[in-house]
Order: C-alpha cells, then sequence, then structure tokens
C-alpha cells in the first residue's frame, strides 16, 4: 500500500540570510523564513492537505517551518526525527560561504560541482547522509503505511532523496537543482519503492519574495 509523503525545505534561516552554511549549527528563522512558511501554511489548507502524522527535524529552522506551516490544523503535533537533519559540516559549521571558499576552496568547488560525491571538511558525507535520509523516510513510510505523512526538513537530505527517487545515482545528483526554501515536494512510497510527484513547488511564495536557492 502507498503512503504519500509531502517534505518541506525550512523557511529562510538566519544562516540563509548572511550566506553562511549552518549545517547543525541551530539558528532560527528570519521573519521573511516565517512569512514564507505562513505562505506555505495558506496554501496547504487552501489544497486541503491534511497529514495524518508530522515529523521535522530536530534543528529549529525545520521544526518552526513545520509549525507554522500546520498551523491551520489546531494543535497538531510534530515528533522530532533526527535522521532528516541537515548534513553535518565538519569545519565548515555556521562559516559565511566566502569564507570556507578561502580556507577550503577544493572541498567547496566539489560540493558546487559533484555534490553527490562531495563532503564539508572535517564533517559528514553526502553519500552517508543521502543514506540516512533514504532510510528514514522509508521507515516512515512503512511505519504510517497508507497515510500521509509530513516531513519538516533541509535542503540537503531533500536534493538527495529527489535525486534517489529520480532512479540517480549520488553521482549524478548535481542534476537535481536546490529545493527552495519553505518549498514543497511529494513522493508515493511503497516498501523500497519510491515515485517522486513534484519538486520543489513554490508557487505560493510570491515573486517579491525572492525565496533563497542555494543550499546552505
Amino acid at each position: 500500500m502507498e503512503t504519500l509523503v509531502y517534505i518541506m525545505r525550512h523557511g529562510e534561516s538566519e544562516g540563509n540570510a548572511r550566506h553562511s552554511f549552518l549545517g547543525h549549527t541551530d539558528l532560527p528563522l528570519t521573519q521573511k523564513g516565517r512569512a514564507q512558511a505562513r505562505a506555505a501554511r495558506d496554501y496547504l489548507a487552501r489544497e486541503g492537505i491534511v497529514p495524518d502524522v508530522a515529523y521535522a527535524s530536530p534543528l529549529c529552522r525545520a521544526y518552526e517551518t513545520a509549525k507554522i506551516a500546520l498551523s491551520y490544523l489546531p494543535d497538531f503535533p510534530i515528533a522530532i526525527s533526527e535522521d532528516v537533519k541537515e548534513i553535518y559540516a565538519g569545519k565548515w559549521e555556521n562559516m559565511l560561504v566566502a569564507d570556507i571558499d578561502a580556507a577550503f576552496p577544493a572541498d567547496l568547488a566539489v560540493w558546487r560541482a559533484d555534490i553527490g560525491n562531495s563532503c564539508p571538511t572535517g564533517g559528514e558525507t553526502v553519500r552517508a547522509l543521502a543514506e540516512r535520509v533514504r532510510r528514514e523516510v522509508l521507515r516512515l513510510a512503512a511505519l504510517h503505511e497508507g497515510k500521509t505523512v509530513f516531513i519538516g526538513c533541509h535542503a540537503t537530505p531533500i536534493r538527495t532523496f529527489e535525486a534517489l527517487a529520480r532512479g540517480l545515482g549520488m553521482e549524478e545528483a548535481h542534476l537535481v537543482p536546490w529545493p527552495v526554501n519553505a518549498s514543497l515536494s511529494a513522493y508515493l512510497v511503497e516498501g523500497e519503492r519510491v515515485t517522486p510527484l513534484f519538486y520543489s513547488l513554490d508557487s505560493y511564495l510570491s515573486a517579491a519574495d525572492d525565496p533563497t536557492k542555494i543550499g546552505l
């Protein structure tokens, strides 16, 4: 039996706004990020999307986005899923991207050109991230078989999951663009089979909002 899984990227965080690489660094949404989450909420309510269960990364930018986005459902509980949090960035944690470029140019060049084979200096490999996220999404889908699951998440987990859903190897993950802040992706999951429905839907964000598209 298929499980419908919605995955939402967090709204603009303080790290996005200042162009730093947060990884596991736990900084909140900006006011713009909260506005993006409210726009997502209005879309979900308008479309009549009512998940049976919700999970979110423990990092506050993802958890707060999920809380705001699902606030049209009064007191809807959101459980924590450690395995959908952002990549551990090692020495890049909370560094400005410009400073990473100066200190670790070779590693950042791989991140930009060949994401699936990259690794933040001293951090988690993207391949390891992709496997933990894939395993967790499949686990949650099986746990709630036949239901609708909502997950509040981050850019790199969503990008790699989309690559795998498209049948791409990590060596081809660079072909998938970064998901937009507060965008929504959807999948049908049955056992090990994942069917992508749509990716990085952001039509509910206004043109003036100029959502951040870099995966940091």
